[in-house]
Protein backbone atom coordinates (compact mmCIF):
# COMPACT_ATOMS: atom_id res chain seq x y z
CA UNK A 1 0.00 0.00 0.00
CA UNK A 2 2.65 2.56 0.77
CA UNK A 3 4.87 1.68 -2.45
CA UNK A 4 1.27 2.34 -4.25
CA UNK A 5 1.10 5.57 -2.48
CA UNK A 6 4.62 6.30 -3.13
CA UNK A 7 4.10 6.00 -7.02
CA UNK A 8 0.76 7.86 -7.13
CA UNK A 9 2.45 10.93 -5.24
CA UNK A 10 6.27 10.56 -6.75
CA UNK A 11 7.45 12.49 -9.87
CA UNK A 12 3.98 13.86 -10.71
CA UNK A 13 3.71 16.12 -13.62
CA UNK A 14 1.72 18.88 -15.01
CA UNK A 15 1.18 21.08 -17.83
CA UNK A 16 -1.22 23.93 -19.42
CA UNK A 17 -3.19 23.10 -22.17
CA UNK A 18 -4.66 26.27 -24.12
CA UNK A 19 -6.76 26.03 -27.31
CA UNK A 20 -4.84 23.08 -27.94
CA UNK A 21 -0.93 24.38 -27.54
CA UNK A 22 0.82 22.80 -24.56
CA UNK A 23 2.89 24.41 -22.22
CA UNK A 24 6.16 22.39 -21.03
CA UNK A 25 5.61 19.72 -18.25
CA UNK A 26 6.84 20.91 -14.93
CA UNK A 27 7.35 18.72 -11.80
CA UNK A 28 5.09 19.31 -9.00
CA UNK A 29 7.23 18.86 -5.38
CA UNK A 30 4.65 19.77 -2.89
CA UNK A 31 0.75 18.95 -2.45
CA UNK A 32 -1.56 16.55 -3.08
CA UNK A 33 -3.66 16.28 -6.35
CA UNK A 34 -6.68 18.59 -6.23
CA UNK A 35 -9.37 17.04 -6.87
CA UNK A 36 -7.91 13.65 -5.67
CA UNK A 37 -10.21 10.68 -3.81
CA UNK A 38 -7.05 10.40 -1.77
CA UNK A 39 -5.81 13.86 -1.00
CA UNK A 40 -8.15 14.59 1.41
CA UNK A 41 -7.44 11.69 3.56
CA UNK A 42 -3.26 11.99 3.04
CA UNK A 43 -3.40 15.55 3.63
CA UNK A 44 -5.29 14.81 7.09
CA UNK A 45 -2.57 12.18 7.63
CA UNK A 46 0.08 14.70 6.65
CA UNK A 47 -1.35 17.33 9.24
CA UNK A 48 -2.45 15.00 11.87
CA UNK A 49 0.32 15.79 14.51
CA UNK A 50 0.05 19.10 13.91
CA UNK A 51 -2.27 19.40 17.29
CA UNK A 52 0.07 17.06 19.15
CA UNK A 53 2.49 19.93 19.05
CA UNK A 54 0.49 22.62 20.96
CA UNK A 55 1.18 23.33 24.62
CA UNK A 56 -1.36 22.38 27.57
CA UNK A 57 -4.02 24.44 27.74
CA UNK A 58 -4.58 25.37 24.56
CA UNK A 59 -7.86 23.76 22.27
CA UNK A 60 -8.26 23.02 18.66
CA UNK A 61 -10.18 22.36 15.82
CA UNK A 62 -8.93 21.38 12.49
CA UNK A 63 -11.23 21.15 9.72
CA UNK A 64 -8.93 20.07 6.36
CA UNK A 65 -6.50 23.24 7.01
CA UNK A 66 -8.56 25.80 8.77
CA UNK A 67 -7.18 25.35 12.32
CA UNK A 68 -8.65 27.67 15.51
CA UNK A 69 -7.15 27.88 18.52
CA UNK A 70 -8.39 28.62 21.93
CA UNK A 71 -8.03 29.03 25.24
CA UNK A 72 -9.86 29.93 28.60
CA UNK A 73 -8.57 31.90 31.40
CA UNK A 74 -9.53 34.22 33.95
CA UNK A 75 -7.02 37.25 33.17
CA UNK A 76 -6.74 38.03 29.47
CA UNK A 77 -2.62 38.64 29.78
CA UNK A 78 -2.43 34.83 30.83
CA UNK A 79 -4.74 34.07 27.65
CA UNK A 80 -2.49 36.00 25.63
CA UNK A 81 1.17 34.43 27.06
CA UNK A 82 -0.57 31.14 26.48
CA UNK A 83 -1.75 31.77 22.69
CA UNK A 84 1.88 33.13 21.67
CA UNK A 85 3.35 29.99 22.67
CA UNK A 86 0.91 28.08 20.79
CA UNK A 87 1.73 30.59 17.52
CA UNK A 88 5.10 29.70 18.08
CA UNK A 89 5.13 25.66 18.36
CA UNK A 90 2.72 26.47 15.05
CA UNK A 91 5.52 28.66 13.06
CA UNK A 92 8.04 25.66 14.43
CA UNK A 93 6.32 23.06 13.16
CA UNK A 94 5.41 24.88 10.22
CA UNK A 95 8.95 24.89 9.22
CA UNK A 96 9.48 21.62 9.69
CA UNK A 97 7.61 20.21 7.10
CA UNK A 98 7.86 23.38 4.50
CA UNK A 99 4.50 24.09 5.03
CA UNK A 100 3.60 28.48 4.87
CA UNK A 101 1.07 29.77 7.03
CA UNK A 102 -0.88 32.21 5.29
CA UNK A 103 -1.09 35.45 8.01
CA UNK A 104 -3.27 37.61 5.65
CA UNK A 105 -6.12 35.13 6.87
CA UNK A 106 -4.79 34.79 10.39
CA UNK A 107 -6.60 37.27 13.17
CA UNK A 108 -6.87 36.97 16.87
CA UNK A 109 -9.79 37.35 19.22
CA UNK A 110 -10.67 37.68 22.51
CA UNK A 111 -14.29 37.02 23.97
CA UNK A 112 -14.57 38.90 27.36
CA UNK A 113 -17.39 40.60 28.72
CA UNK A 114 -15.38 43.17 31.00
CA UNK A 115 -14.43 46.20 29.52
CA UNK A 116 -11.11 46.56 31.72
CA UNK A 117 -9.05 43.77 30.25
CA UNK A 118 -7.65 44.21 26.67
CA UNK A 119 -6.47 42.16 24.14
CA UNK A 120 -2.68 41.65 23.97
CA UNK A 121 -0.51 41.40 20.70
CA UNK A 122 0.15 37.94 19.50
CA UNK A 123 2.72 38.21 16.49
CA UNK A 124 3.91 35.44 14.00
CA UNK A 125 7.34 35.69 12.89
CA UNK A 126 7.86 38.95 14.77
CA UNK A 127 4.90 40.27 12.91
CA UNK A 128 1.52 41.61 14.57
CA UNK A 129 -1.17 39.91 13.79
CA UNK A 130 -4.61 41.47 13.39
CA UNK A 131 -6.86 41.84 16.48
CA UNK A 132 -10.89 41.89 15.16
CA UNK A 133 -14.21 42.18 17.39
CA UNK A 134 -15.38 39.32 15.36
CA UNK A 135 -14.33 35.77 13.74
CA UNK A 136 -16.19 33.40 11.49
CA UNK A 137 -15.17 29.95 11.52
CA UNK A 138 -17.08 26.90 9.27
CA UNK A 139 -20.06 29.64 8.14
CA UNK A 140 -20.61 30.96 11.87
CA UNK A 141 -19.66 34.22 12.89
CA UNK A 142 -18.41 34.88 16.90
CA UNK A 143 -18.42 37.91 18.10
CA UNK A 144 -16.52 39.09 20.73
CA UNK A 145 -19.45 39.21 23.74
CA UNK A 146 -21.33 36.54 22.21
CA UNK A 147 -24.46 38.29 21.30
CA UNK A 148 -24.56 36.82 17.79
CA UNK A 149 -25.67 39.96 16.28
CA UNK A 150 -23.40 39.76 13.57
CA UNK A 151 -24.08 36.47 12.50
CA UNK A 152 -27.85 36.58 12.62
CA UNK A 153 -27.20 40.04 10.34
CA UNK A 154 -26.12 38.10 7.72
CA UNK A 155 -27.88 35.57 7.84
CA UNK A 156 -30.59 37.84 7.01
CA UNK A 157 -28.90 40.03 4.26
CA UNK A 158 -28.45 36.47 2.47
CA UNK A 159 -32.14 35.53 2.95
CA UNK A 160 -33.68 39.20 1.83
CA UNK A 161 -31.73 39.28 -1.08
CA UNK A 162 -33.78 35.54 -2.09
CA UNK A 163 -36.54 37.18 -1.37
CA UNK A 164 -35.71 40.17 -3.51
CA UNK A 165 -35.72 37.40 -6.29
CA UNK A 166 -39.07 36.11 -5.39
CA UNK A 167 -40.78 39.41 -5.23
CA UNK A 168 -39.19 39.69 -9.35
CA UNK A 169 -40.76 36.53 -9.90
CA UNK A 170 -44.46 36.82 -8.30
CA UNK A 171 -47.05 38.80 -9.62
CA UNK A 172 -50.88 38.87 -9.65
CA UNK A 173 -51.92 37.58 -13.28
CA UNK A 174 -48.47 36.67 -14.53
CA UNK A 175 -45.30 34.75 -12.93
CA UNK A 176 -44.46 31.82 -10.49
CA UNK A 177 -46.66 29.99 -8.92
CA UNK A 178 -46.87 29.04 -5.58
CA UNK A 179 -45.20 25.71 -5.62
CA UNK A 180 -42.28 27.30 -7.45
CA UNK A 181 -42.00 30.47 -5.27
CA UNK A 182 -41.42 27.75 -1.91
CA UNK A 183 -39.03 26.04 -3.97
CA UNK A 184 -37.16 29.30 -4.53
CA UNK A 185 -37.28 29.97 -0.97
CA UNK A 186 -35.42 27.01 -0.25
CA UNK A 187 -32.94 28.71 1.40
CA UNK A 188 -33.49 28.35 4.44
CA UNK A 189 -30.60 26.99 5.80
CA UNK A 190 -29.42 30.75 6.08
CA UNK A 191 -31.78 31.24 8.92
CA UNK A 192 -30.92 28.07 10.57
CA UNK A 193 -26.97 26.92 10.11
CA UNK A 194 -25.95 26.83 13.81
CA UNK A 195 -28.74 27.08 15.37
CA UNK A 196 -27.83 25.41 18.22
CA UNK A 197 -24.78 27.66 18.55
CA UNK A 198 -26.38 30.43 18.43
CA UNK A 199 -29.89 30.22 19.69
CA UNK A 200 -29.11 31.74 23.55
CA UNK A 201 -29.33 35.29 21.21
CA UNK A 202 -31.05 37.89 22.40
CA UNK A 203 -35.08 37.36 21.79
CA UNK A 204 -34.77 40.64 19.80
CA UNK A 205 -32.15 39.45 17.55
CA UNK A 206 -33.83 36.20 17.00
CA UNK A 207 -37.25 37.56 15.76
CA UNK A 208 -34.99 39.82 12.73
CA UNK A 209 -35.34 35.87 11.21
CA UNK A 210 -38.55 35.60 12.06
CA UNK A 211 -39.20 39.07 10.02
CA UNK A 212 -37.70 37.82 7.01
CA UNK A 213 -39.45 34.57 6.88
CA UNK A 214 -42.67 36.39 7.42
CA UNK A 215 -41.93 38.43 4.49
CA UNK A 216 -40.89 35.39 2.31
CA UNK A 217 -44.15 33.79 3.69
CA UNK A 218 -46.36 37.19 2.09
CA UNK A 219 -44.75 36.81 -1.05
CA UNK A 220 -45.25 33.14 -1.60
CA UNK A 221 -48.89 33.27 -0.86
CA UNK A 222 -49.93 36.83 -1.90
CA UNK A 223 -51.50 37.47 1.17
CA UNK A 224 -52.45 40.57 2.73
CA UNK A 225 -50.75 42.60 5.48
CA UNK A 226 -53.21 41.43 7.90
CA UNK A 227 -53.30 38.02 6.96
CA UNK A 228 -52.66 35.62 10.51
CA UNK A 229 -48.65 34.69 10.06
CA UNK A 230 -49.97 31.06 11.47
CA UNK A 231 -52.86 31.14 8.80
CA UNK A 232 -49.87 31.42 6.07
CA UNK A 233 -47.29 28.92 7.93
CA UNK A 234 -50.49 26.84 7.72
CA UNK A 235 -51.10 27.15 3.68
CA UNK A 236 -47.75 26.82 3.13
CA UNK A 237 -46.72 24.45 5.18
CA UNK A 238 -43.52 25.95 6.89
CA UNK A 239 -42.84 25.73 10.64
CA UNK A 240 -42.13 28.22 12.71
CA UNK A 241 -38.30 29.35 13.22
CA UNK A 242 -38.44 28.73 16.80
CA UNK A 243 -39.82 25.02 16.56
CA UNK A 244 -37.37 24.04 14.34
CA UNK A 245 -34.21 25.58 16.52
CA UNK A 246 -35.54 24.00 19.14
CA UNK A 247 -35.78 20.45 17.60
CA UNK A 248 -32.58 21.32 16.81
CA UNK A 249 -31.42 21.70 19.53
CA UNK A 250 -33.21 18.72 21.03
CA UNK A 251 -31.22 16.50 18.54
CA UNK A 252 -27.71 18.36 18.96
CA UNK A 253 -28.31 17.28 22.71
CA UNK A 254 -28.66 13.56 21.84
CA UNK A 255 -25.67 13.54 19.84
CA UNK A 256 -24.10 14.97 22.92
CA UNK A 257 -25.52 12.34 25.31
CA UNK A 258 -24.11 9.40 22.12
CA UNK A 259 -20.41 10.71 23.17
CA UNK A 260 -20.13 11.57 26.95
CA UNK A 261 -16.46 12.47 26.25
CA UNK A 262 -16.97 15.74 24.88
CA UNK A 263 -17.01 19.10 26.88
CA UNK A 264 -20.39 20.01 26.19
CA UNK A 265 -21.93 16.43 27.84
CA UNK A 266 -19.47 17.06 30.61
CA UNK A 267 -20.79 20.74 31.09
CA UNK A 268 -24.28 19.40 30.81
CA UNK A 269 -23.92 16.84 33.57
CA UNK A 270 -22.22 19.13 36.06
CA UNK A 271 -25.36 21.48 35.63
CA UNK A 272 -27.66 18.46 36.34
CA UNK A 273 -26.00 17.74 39.23
CA UNK A 274 -25.80 21.76 40.82
CA UNK A 275 -29.35 21.71 39.69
Amino acid sequence: MLRWIKSYLHNRRARVAVDGLKGKKVLLRHRVPQGGMLSPTLFLVFINDLIETLPNGIHAALYADDLVMWCTEEHATTATCRMQLAIDNLVAWAEDWNVSINREKSSTTLFILSPKQKAGTIKQDGTSLKTEEEVTYLGVTYDKKQTWRPHIQKAEGKTRRKISIMRKLAGTTWGANENILKRVYEVRPHLEYGSPAWSTAAKSHLQGLDKVQNQALRVITGAMSSTPIKTMEETVGLQPLSDRRDAKIMVQAEKYKAYPTTPCTTSWKVSQRTG
